[in-house]
């Protein structure tokens, strides 16, 4: 899976989660990271970046 798919989707799922109160998505592809304003006010960053692993 390549990191913008990947992005899209955690955006899908941000914008249908009515149950978490999300007034707004702010989206910063440069950063590749998502500014998710709650209606209370609060803000929270997500950041979104492929990891590499050595394989057991």
């Amino acid at each position: 899976m390549e990191l913008n798919y990947f992005k899209d989707k955690i955006f899908e799922l941000l914008n249908d989660a009515d149950d978490m109160n999300i007034s707004d998505i702010e989206t910063n592809d440069k950063s590749n990271t998502f500014v998710v304003t709650l209606q209370d006010g609060k803000r929270f960053e997500v950041e979104c970046r492929e990891t590499y692993h050595s394989g057991r």
